[in-house]
């Protein structure tokens, strides 16, 4: 019985159930906040709400995703030569020049942003910096509580966020007083008292604010780390773009239906986020203390780990993926089985490409995942070359890429282990 009662606690302390359980309270909550929007302002009304929440959530995870990474392995490989964590001033200087470059590009075209991107809501397009500025405060509260192996705040920050985000929306529409500016000013504030409150009480775990050591100074990752989230993102999010602008005249609906599709048959890239938040410090501290059993061993986990969920997805949407697309969005957004499945594959492959692209990032080694992603983003073309209806097209395409990137992360992860030896 003493046995079975530690079996249980040692599952449940998982940092995997915090900060899963925080992501699908988030998740949930996105749903909640953009179903209420509509609701409460209609279909034409809310457009501008979901444009937003889009350009937000894009752009915030990449300029400032990085930032969580970048965090979370200095301080993690920190705390595992020795308990001390040095920040430096590095990510608020690449969190202040982005905010900048973010202004800039506002201040020349925020006009033109406002007119065609964002229905002519120009009050939007200023808080549109303020929302950026929101998310770069949330990542790098995540980073530095992953970093510091305090997940259970780091899954607080997540609930907090979106528990604040449904009752703001839910506020502003049962009072009907909602406008798109109120709605957008829910994201900027959530994010916020959310990490505050995610804070609150913190004790360090050894992290400091002074400068780095000469070692930790050596280098100042943000370039390399941005390219691999945005070309990430790139990959990620190209095939309904791709269907809105290749579509033709009259298959407008086209497009819906797939990020319809996208929403069904990706789910386990939901449950993945939880795994990725967790594996980049662990494999950090591992490379830190030169443990090279214990990198090959966690590496090796969470590769199995991954296919497996990619696999269990991609067979779970061949079986019910049509059934589940029409109970949730109706029989106007049915689509075919293949489709379903050539996304779901493309999911799977994207999540490799994704966990050799963290073993790579804890190695130091960010040009070679950013080298990977781009590999992907050009391969996206192969699949256009199978002569089939365009929704397959798009799909077979971001199968192609994403299979690519996980081969090239793949092949430099396999290069770097055998090369690594133990440290005397």
């Amino acid at each position: 019985m003493a046995d079975a009662r530690q079996t249980l606690r040692a599952r449940t302390s998982s940092p995997v159930v915090p900060v899963g359980g925080g992501l699908v309270a988030f998740g949930v909550a996105n749903f909640a906040f953009l179903a209420l929007a509509a609701r409460d302002l209609g279909p034409a009304g809310s457009a501008p709400v979901s444009v937003f929440w889009t350009v937000v959530n894009a752009f915030g995870i990449g300029l400032f995703m990085p930032l969580e990474q970048d965090l979370a392995r200095r301080l993690a490989a920190a705390r595992a030569r020795g308990g001390t964590g040095r920040v430096g001033r590095a990510p608020l200087l690449y969190t202040l020049g982005a905010l900048a470059v973010v202004a800039l590009v506002l201040l020349l075209a925020g006009g033109m942003l406002g007119r065609v991107v964002l229905d002519g809501q120009s009050g939007l397009v200023w808080v549109v910096l303020a929302a950026l500025a929101a998310q770069a405060v949330a990542y790098a509260t995540r980073g530095l509580l992953a970093g510091e192996a305090s997940f259970g705040r780091y899954g607080v920050q997540l609930a907090v966020d979106g528990a604040l985000r449904t009752a703001g929306s839910a506020v502003l529409a049962a009072t009907g007083n909602g406008t798109a500016v109120g709605y957008a000013l829910v994201l900027v504030a959530a994010p916020v008292l959310a990490s505050v409150l995610a804070l609150l009480g913190r004790r360090p775990r050894g992290v400091t604010t002074a400068e780095p050591s000469a070692e930790g100074q050596s280098r100042v990752p943000f370039g390399a780390l941005v390219s691999v989230s945005l070309l990430s993102q790139v990959l990620a999010n190209a095939g309904p773009m791709l269907i809105a602008w290749l579509a033709e005249p009259g298959d407008e609906a086209m497009a819906g239906r797939f990020v319809a599709a996208v929403t069904v048959a990706r789910i386990p890239l939901f449950a993945f986020a939880a795994v990725q938040a967790v594996v980049l410090p662990a494999l950090a501290a591992r490379a830190a203390a030169g443990d090279v059993a214990g990198f090959r061993a966690t590496t090796r986990l969470a590769v199995l780990g991954t296919a497996g969920l990619g696999a269990v997805g991609a067979l779970g949407v061949l079986a019910i993926g049509p059934f589940a697309q029409v109970l949730l969005y109706g029989q106007d957004f049915a689509v075919s089985r293949t489709l379903l499945f050539l996304i779901a594959a493309s999911g799977a492959f994207f999540m490799l490409a994704q966990v050799m692209a963290i073993v790579l990032l804890s190695r130091g080694d960010d040009w070679a995942a950013a080298v990977g992603w781009g590999v992907g983003v050009l391969a996206l073309g192969l699949g256009f070359l199978v002569p089939t209806g365009l929704a397959e097209q798009v799909a077979l395409a971001l199968c192609t890429g994403a299979a690519a990137a996980a081969v090239c992360h793949a092949v430099r992860v396999r290069t770097t282990l055998r090369r690594w030896e133990p440290a005397p």
